[in-house]
């Protein structure tokens, strides 16, 4: 064993649930697969971490130090925090604060899915109980604390198309300072709205990417990248989008879209507060603190008419008959441009590192296919991270994280590796998608071909 295994299993630690939360859980007719206890958020903020866990099916959160993560500081109730069941969805952040805003389903029979604010100053605040069209049966994605708002990314069934079921991509958010309202929307978020994402390929009849299902904040660049996916029962098909955090406002300063009665048609309607910017009502009075947006228009006015535009009519990426599931970004300053360099993770367990540009010439131009899993298996990736500092990414599996260092160049030592992994290429019928050209002799590299070195840049 090595020095930095054993420094890893130093600071590793248990956290398992009790005997008699497990047999409780069992009783209500759980498995034992399920009743265990399930790290679904963990946050850094500072010295501490934060956790949360299904805990058998009685979700419990804890803060501890980040040198010690054996020593629970304190321990609190996980219930609309983290989901009872490990196989939901949920997101959460902590804002600058120090406010938890979480989204995620809130009871055992996970029919109460929610975006709920907790700890810190504020009071607790939630989304409507029970209201399919402020939230229809979510998967909920990802979570940022950017600037006045909270934003939240998510996938739906869309309750304004009216033609059967049909899934869309959401991005919503809620003003940090909201207080909740008097009498009408108590406990209640009177600020929450949310608009549709649009990541398509162009045409007379537009090919959608419906399911979102990662998002990564690029803070450097005010971007939000996101995946996107077909249908699970349709042909499998994915694509990255990226979307100004500008685009988002405009849609949000746009009109929304009301229906006056459950038959009657989604239909666009003026914005009260075009440019609503967390406005409050003057500090004196009954209303004191209360966001200037009328209590009667934040009930039924939440859904925004116009969709969020990506960056680009076309998508950074896309690839068919392969299904995406993750999504980080790096950035790589070459001599005379700054490169996004994305890394994705599919469902087949393998990462494939593309470029994202606004060049046509190099847009969509595959690196790298990582394959970090033994030869023969095959499973999803459970989560993605990016490491700046260490220049490196962490893969979560559902065993064990494994380190991948950014930079690797060292990967092909001599030409006959290169051609070993170009045949590979070719017999998977990848060549023009990947982007490896043979010419008289010279075989290039994919920074090569995609021409990341030509300002003098380098990369691995």
């Amino acid at each position: 064993m090595n020095d930095a295994t054993r420094e890893s299993k130093r600071k590793a630690t248990e956290w398992a649930s009790s005997e008699d939360t497990r047999r409780s859980c069992q009783s209500k007719g759980k498995t034992e697969e399920e009743c265990q206890n399930y790290v679904r958020v963990l946050i850094v903020s500072g010295r501490k971490v934060f956790l949360c866990g299904t805990n058998a099916f009685s979700p419990v959160c804890s803060s501890r130090q980040v040198e010690n993560l054996s020593r629970t500081i304190e321990k609190i109730n996980g219930v609309a925090r983290c989901p009872y069941d490990p196989r939901h969805n949920s997101t959460a952040v902590i804002s600058s604060q120090g406010e938890l805003y979480a989204a995620t389903v809130i009871d055992f029979s996970g029919r109460d899915p929610a975006i709920y604010r907790s700890l810190g100053s504020g009071p607790p605040l939630r989304t409507a109980q029970y209201n399919s069209k402020w939230l229809n049966e979510p998967n909920f994605v990802a979570s940022f604390d950017i600037g006045l708002f909270a934003y939240f990314f998510l996938r739906e069934n869309a309750v304004e198309h009216d033609c059967g079921r049909t899934v869309y991509s959401r991005v919503a958010r809620v003003c940090k300072n909201d207080v909740g309202g008097r009498f009408l929307l108590e406990d209640t978020w009177t600020t929450f709205m949310k608009a549709r994402l649009n990541c398509s390929r162009p045409g007379e009849v537009p090919f959608y990417y419906n399911e979102l299902q990662s998002a990564f904040h690029l803070p450097e660049q005010d971007l939000i990248y996101g995946v996107f996916t077909t249908n699970v029962n349709s042909i499998a098909a994915s694509a990255v989008c990226a979307f100004n955090l500008s685009a988002i406002s405009r849609a949000f300063n746009g009109p929304f879209r009301y229906q006056e009665n459950p038959r009657a048609a989604w239909l666009p309607i003026a914005n009260p507060i075009p440019n609503f910017q967390c406005g409050t009502l003057p500090e004196t009075g009954p209303n004191e603190n209360l966001t200037e947006r009328s209590l009667q228009d934040a009930q039924r006015l939440f859904l925004m008419s116009e969709a969020v535009q990506p960056v680009t009519p076309e998508p950074c990426v896309t690839q068919d008959s392969v299904r995406f599931s993750h999504l980080v970004v790096d950035l790589v300053q070459a001599k005379d441009t700054l490169y996004h360099v994305l890394y994705i993770g599919t469902e087949s367990g393998t990462i494939l590192k593309a470029l994202s540009t606004a060049s046509r010439n190099l847009r969509g131009c595959y690196l790298e296919e990582l394959h970090v899993l033994p030869p023969g298996r095959l499973e999803p990736l459970r989560s993605l991270r990016i490491l700046h500092s260490a220049r490196a990414l962490f893969v979560g599996l559902s065993d064990q994280v494994l380190r991948v260092p950014l930079e690797r160049c060292l990967t092909y030592r001599s030409r006959g590796q290169l051609i070993i992994r170009l045949e590979k290429r070719l017999v998977q019928g990848r060549r023009r998608e990947w982007a490896w050209r043979v010419g008289q002799g010279q075989l290039r590299t994919p920074e090569e071909d995609c021409d990341l070195n030509r300002g003098g840049g380098t990369m691995g």
